[in-house]
Order: structure tokens, then sequence, then C-alpha cells
């Protein structure tokens, strides 16, 4: 039973993420687009959409985006892409793992274009995941971001905690989050530099 359940929220992943060396995590804006059009409560517009699905809050954060643009990794801390994924209603999105001394928590990002990542790949601050668009349940090309804190099963599998709480496990992230592109942070920088060279290199020897 409870793997089933597991299997229908997406919760499963190997068998533990890799501690990250940071204690305290913190994040980015994931796309350059600097224009929140929703934040973690509903707005009053959007209300009984919400409530069709259950939901007391929107449960996450909106950025208007361009279609295509590229939405990166956002946090200092490494993590674990659990699985791409496309929901019922056509919405695109990546699911990232991450663990350290605050605890294990699963970021979401929804409404892509496509996939750069894939289940299992290790990302690094600044890393591409996909691209943004408007697929799905969504009125305009955009980003949903949100995060959900897990736990242990005692078969040591993820599942969401408080899942109840009126936006399925969701969480404000607000304590975690500075309004700054992440590619522009030193590291991210870095890591974006990493990156073209790696892809390079793999043109070279094709």
């Amino acid at each position: 039973m409870a793997e089933n359940l597991a299997k229908i929220w997406g919760v499963v992943i190997v068998d533990s993420p890799i501690i990250s060396k940071n204690k305290f995590m913190k994040k980015y804006r994931a796309i350059g687009t600097n224009y929140q059009t929703q934040g973690f409560e509903m707005l009053p517009s959007m209300a009984e959409f919400y409530k069709r699905y259950g939901m007391t809050a929107h449960g996450g954060y909106d950025w208007a985006a361009v279609t295509g643009e590229g939405v990166f990794w956002d946090c200092d801390i490494d993590g674990v892409v659990l699985n791409t994924e496309i929901d019922s209603s056509g919405g695109l999105g990546v699911n990232v793992i991450t663990e350290s001394e605050e605890g294990i928590f699963k970021h979401r990002f929804w409404h892509l274009k496509d996939f750069y990542v894939k289940a299992g790949d290790k990302v690094q601050m600044g890393d591409l995941l996909g691209w943004a668009d408007n697929t799905g349940a969504s009125t305009g090309t955009h980003l949903h971001e949100d995060m959900k804190e897990m736990v242990k099963d005692s078969n040591g599998g993820l599942v969401i905690k408080n899942y109840g709480n009126g936006t399925y496990g969701t969480i404000r992230y607000e304590k975690w989050f500075e309004n700054k592109y992440v590619l522009e942070t030193a590291k991210g920088k870095n890591t974006t530099f990493r990156r073209v060279l790696i892809e390079i290199i793999k043109r070279l020897l094709k």
C-alpha cells in the first residue's frame, strides 16, 4: 500500500540522497525574468479554481517568463533529479531532491516546454533544468515553483510530510530565498562556464 501511494505521489527516489556539505540552504531565482505574478497565497480571482483541487492556497510561487527561457537549478546546495513528469493536464515538470542538516526537500519546477535533465542526474547551482512555457493548467507562460518537506518511511523511501495541509504538502520558502537571478551569483556564473565548456568538449568529441 505504501509503495503504491508513493508511486502515485512520485516521492520515491534512489536509496538516499547525498547529504550536502552545506549546513544551510540558500535559494535564488531560477529564471532571469524578475516578475512574480502570484505568491504562496491564492489570488481572490483564482479561489474557485484552487477549491476544485481541494486546495486552501496556491501553495507555490509563479514567475512570469518568456517562452523558451532557461530554468536553472537555483539552490547553493547540490540536488538529485527525482524525476521529470507530465501531469494529467499536460504540464511538464522537474522534481529535484535536496538533503542537508535542515532536512530533505522536494523542489518542483512546472509548466516547462521541455526537459534538459533526467531522473538520477546530480545538479549543481546554475545547472539547466529545462525551458519555461505554458504547459498544463496555465493561463500564460510562467514558471511555477514550490517546495515540499519530505520524510523517510519505514522502508527508506521518501514521502511528503504534512500532505494534508491544504496545499498537498508545499511549504513557504521565503526564509531560504534571496530574489537574485541564480546565474548572476558568483557560484552560478562558475557553473554556467563549466557547463558551456563541457558542451563544447562533447561536441568536439563527436
